[in-house]
């Protein structure tokens, strides 16, 4: 039996950011300056963050001062922005192991980010359902969708599945949910490909949300300083220090990680995190 895990969009290549650095150095001369972030950004369930590289994932699930989204969409440490540029958080993984097996990670806001709540599926953590009833996703890119939650043909603790929800890049990260239920059972991963004497079935996947006493546990809580924005590349001035942060942000994301245990759940993370699976 063949299986494959799709997860959503991937972070570019450590090699290509630093190549694109370097080129950034010898243009920088007469560079715009990147602005501070005004204070008071919110962040909502449903809408669109990302890396400063450019790799994007849908919020799943605020709290007060974070939110939950897919640990694929960037490397814990790593600096997260909404779609305007403006600095909202730090990305951390929920386990070591970011994407790797639990494909769960949380936004912890930065100082002047508030929540701007859920209007998508209410507020609420709820556990995972059993199989045969209905879970939904409401894709930010691809609308609402639902299926029967299923046993799905991996183990792995923490990752959940449904027959197949057609969702896209970007939609990663999204909040799972059972209909006329408020709150969220889980945070949208990506698609499984079993394959089977000749047959081919896919499933979506999605992570369980923390428990209480995880919850209680997070070694990361309150407000992380608020760094500056990144500017939109309209122009061939803004070009070279939205590339120098991009490298910057990922070194600062492999240096966190490291710092917090480089032990072999570190590694395959954040071989994942490149497209390596381990």
């Amino acid at each position: 039996m063949e299986v494959t895990e799709v997860k959503g969009e991937k972070m570019r290549g450590l090699k290509n950011g630093l190549v694109a650095a370097a080129a950034a150095f010898i243009a920088v001369a007469g560079g715009q300056a990147i602005a501070q972030a005004a204070p008071g950004v919110s962040v909502t369930q449903g809408q669109v963050v990302m890396t400063a590289e450019g790799a994007s994932c849908t919020v799943g699930y605020v709290e007060g001062d974070r939110a939950w989204t897919a640990a694929h969409c960037g490397l814990s440490g790593q600096q997260v922005y909404n779609q305007f540029g403006q600095h909202v958080g730090t990305l951390r993984w929920f386990k070591p192991s970011g994407a790797a097996e639990h494909d769960l990670a949380y936004i912890q806001f930065a100082a002047g980010t508030y929540s701007g709540g859920n209007p998508k599926t209410g507020d609420g953590i709820r556990p995972v359902p059993a199989p045969g009833t209905d879970v939904c996703i409401n894709g930010r890119l691809s609308g609402n969708d639902c299926a029967q939650a299923i046993n799905g043909p991996r183990d792995f603790d923490g990752m959940n599945y449904a027959n197949n929800i057609p969702k896209v890049n970007g939609d990663s990260g999204s909040g799972v949910y059972v209909p006329g239920q408020p709150g969220v059972v889980g945070i949208y991963q990506g698609g499984t490909v079993v394959s089977r004497n000749g047959q081919t079935a896919f499933f979506s996947n999605y992570a369980r949300m923390p428990y209480a006493n995880e919850l209680a546990a997070l070694p990361h809580k309150g407000f992380v300083a608020r760094r500056p924005d990144i500017a939109t590349p309209r122009n061939i001035v803004e070009v070279p220090g939205v590339e120098l942060r991009k490298v910057g942000d990922q070194v600062e994301g492999l240096a966190t990680t490291s710092s917090e245990g480089f032990g072999f759940d570190a590694i395959r993370g954040i071989a994942n995190n490149y497209g390596i699976i381990i």
